[in-house]
């Protein structure tokens, strides 16, 4: 007897098998195969004749001639990164609070933290009181991080952070994390990357492997699994799968490529058994999503990259001071039960999980009890790192002409620092020119 269908059942599944498909970045725009056909599409395909590009064609062919060399070196081949998008634009200067520091009380009247609650780790600067958890684990704050031609429109810079382009000026037609998966993963996998309930982000766009997006960490579900008297969920899983099955060509058959990739994906998640429910995670999105990347980190499936959208609202041009604390408190309460979870299953040391948001909020409060938006933030790194401050601190007294903050390290030198210092994978692969990169951020 089949369960109860409805139209959220049924918008649920569509989303599963469109939007957890139509990411497939480079399978899309090039077929993401690994053939020596992908690599001709890379030359012609009108896209910058960059570093980049020759890089990702060179490894292209490199696998299609059956080359075992690796990518990266041995030591970084089973490394995960975990990308956590703060959306709406984190304010680092309470997130990192510089309390002493000259000019943060002119700044914060209004929203200005107390002293005696920070968790300091210096003269100068401590963490929200809301990231207790994690400080205990040990935070990495990299600071001032940003554009050095900002821009105030959330989308304007949510693209610059996809596109890894710090000044606008570089159109990439790949994300940055699509570029850095075609680098360290597997063409045969069913995706080297997965985006979890942001739909199909532009940061995952790739050349040579197959990247995904799930609208949700249960999504898969609707894919594959059903059991034989569920007659409703069988049928649609058997026409997804019949429909992924045929060869065509045309603009038809990448769809259907890229639906076998999600749906081979889909069985490997619906395969991965879990039989030990010990780690209390919250219920958010975050928590939820997490929970799946905890899952696919300690298992052989391909995954390199997991991109996870928090789900909440850092714009917080209201009552910046509650919503702030609630929304750090989530942050902090989700990436602790997953540290956990990694501890537990004994891949801790494997894992590095990033945060990233298109800008931080204004230096001034000018005694309102929101923040507009502004420019540099800060970003945490946990994981495998020298806990503390990297970088320099933008300056308080010194803004720019808009009175914000001026970003002391660009947006493309903390996401290559990531990819040096995690995965061994030079800046000039990524990039086109040299993003300087933090030393002492990976011990």
């Amino acid at each position: 007897m089949s369960s109860n269908f409805n139209r959220r059942d049924f918008l649920r599944w569509a989303s599963a098998g469109a939007g957890a498909a139509a990411v497939g970045g480079g399978i899309w725009r090039l077929g993401g195969d690994g053939s020596t056909g992908v690599t001709a599409s890379v030359a012609s395909a009108g896209g910058p004749t960059s570093t980049t590009a020759r890089a990702v064609a060179t490894t292209a062919a490199a696998r299609s001639e059956g080359s075992t060399a690796p990518l990266v070196a041995a030591g970084t081949s089973t490394r995960r990164l975990v990308v956590i998008e703060f959306s709406g634009g984190n304010d680092g200067l309470s997130t990192l609070a510089p309390l002493g520091l000259p000019g943060y009380g002119d700044l914060r009247s209004a929203t200005a933290l107390d002293g005696e609650d920070l968790l300091w780790i210096d003269d100068e600067c401590g963490f929200h009181p809301s990231l207790g958890r994690l400080h205990g684990r040990g935070l990495a704050a990299m600071q001032g991080v940003g554009s050095h031609t900002p821009d105030g429109s959330h989308f304007e810079m949510l693209r610059r952070w996809w596109a890894g382009d710090p000044d606008g000026s570089q159109r990439y037609d790949t994300g940055f994390l699509g570029r850095l998966a075609d680098l360290i993963g597997d063409p045969a996998a069913p995706a080297a990357a997965l985006s979890i309930g942001s739909g199909t982000s532009p940061a995952l766009i790739s050349r040579v492997v197959s990247t995904l997006a799930l609208p949700s960490a249960d999504a898969a579900g609707y894919l594959t699994g059903a059991s034989t008297d569920d007659l409703i969920r069988s049928a649609f899983q058997r026409s997804f799968q019949a429909f992924s099955a045929e060869e065509t060509e045309g603009i038809l058959g990448r769809l259907r490529q890229i639906d076998r990739q999600t749906a081979a994906f889909a069985q490997t998640m619906f395969e991965m058994a879990e039989d030990d429910d010990s780690i209390e995670y919250p219920g958010s999105t975050l928590g939820n999503g997490l929970r799946l990347a905890a899952q696919l980190a300690s298992t052989d499936n391909g995954v390199r990259i997991i991109h996870l959208p928090m789900g909440s609202d850092f714009d917080t041009h209201e009552n910046h001071a509650g919503r702030q604390a609630q929304l750090l408190d989530e942050f902090d309460a989700a990436v602790d039960a997953f540290l956990s979870d990694l501890d537990r299953r004994g891949v801790a040391d494997q894992v590095l999980v990033m945060t990233t948001s298109e800008f931080g909020r204004r230096a001034s409060d000018k005694g309102a009890d929101g923040l507009d938006h502004g420019t540099a933030s800060t970003a945490l790194l946990l994981g495998p790192v020298v806990a503390g401050r990297h970088g320099e601190h933008p300056s308080l007294t010194q803004l720019d002409q808009d009175d914000n903050l001026v970003a002391t390290l660009g947006l493309d030198s903390y996401y290559a620092t990531v990819a040096e210092g995690w995965f061994d994978v030079p800046a000039a692969e990524l990039f086109d020119g040299s993003p300087e990169v933090i030393s002492g951020v990976f011990g």
